[in-house]
């Protein structure tokens, strides 16, 4: 009875594990993504990514497939998983959607917010600061794009949240390319932490007069810039990135 008792124990520990092995995979996936290495129409291959990032090809296909779920890759039937291409034409029309969506969202979270909103807010502009002054371009585009989300999470409305991942997945990689090498924020060193500042302080129509100017500011920057980055081997797309929390 003894033995039988042990063995979910030894099977749960290493679904744990799987887990975290998982999310390191998908996660230095994505940072090579912020960190504008993955050129539209990169093909991603199995084989290659479980070379160069030393796992294994399940945890490799596992990260594609909730990849292309999530948005940020697109699955084109009998040709494999490619990192998506967007015009100008296409940009423009999501961050149109998001000035509608955001501006709401910052004047709502103005005329009603808790201490908890607070301070989840005040912790994520730190975060960003912090990858800041480390020149963290990766970590610091991730915590961008995760800014407007936690607004929208904020909210307590799930449907708006999910609504508002689907928009950034589109427009994040768009961005990562666009923006100069050392670009730091969004669209300014300070523009969240000014929205925060708003936010907190109860003013719903500086808030929201700021987000209107910070999207605005990320449409001109990237029709300004378009992507013309040549493609780069996966090798150099992953070098200082590791997916390997723990052995796999």
């Amino acid at each position: 009875m003894g033995a039988h008792l042990a063995k979910p124990a030894r099977s749960a520990g290493r679904r744990k594990g799987d887990v975290a092995a998982d999310e390191a995979v998908y996660g230095a996936i994505r940072r090579a993504m912020h960190m504008g290495r993955l050129s539209p129409g990169t093909k991603l291959q199995e084989p290659a990514l479980a070379r160069v990032l030393k796992v294994s090809r399940e945890r490799v296909r596992k990260a594609l497939h909730r990849l292309v779920h999530e948005g940020w890759l697109q699955a084109v039937p009998n040709r494999g998983t490619f990192v998506p291409r967007l015009t100008i034409g296409e940009m423009r029309q999501i961050y149109d959607v998001r000035t509608m969506l955001e501006a709401a969202i910052v004047r709502r979270l103005s005329a009603e917010h808790g201490p908890s909103a607070a301070r989840r807010l005040k912790a994520h502009v730190n975060k960003e600061r912090l990858a800041v002054r480390n020149d963290d371009r990766g970590r610091l585009f991730g915590l961008s794009g995760e800014f407007h989300v936690l607004l929208a999470e904020l909210c307590g409305n799930d449907e708006l949240t999910s609504l508002l991942r689907g928009l950034l997945a589109r427009s994040t990689m768009h961005f990562s390319l666009s923006a100069p090498e050392r670009f730091h924020n969004c669209a300014g060193p300070h523009d969240h932490a000014d929205i925060a500042k708003e936010i907190l302080a109860h003013n719903g129509e500086k808030a929201s007069q700021l987000m209107l100017d910070h999207l605005l500011g990320l449409v001109e920057l990237q029709s300004a810039s378009p992507p013309i980055r040549s493609a780069v081997p996966l090798k150099d797309a992953f070098r200082g990135i590791t997916a390997t929390r723990r052995r796999v």
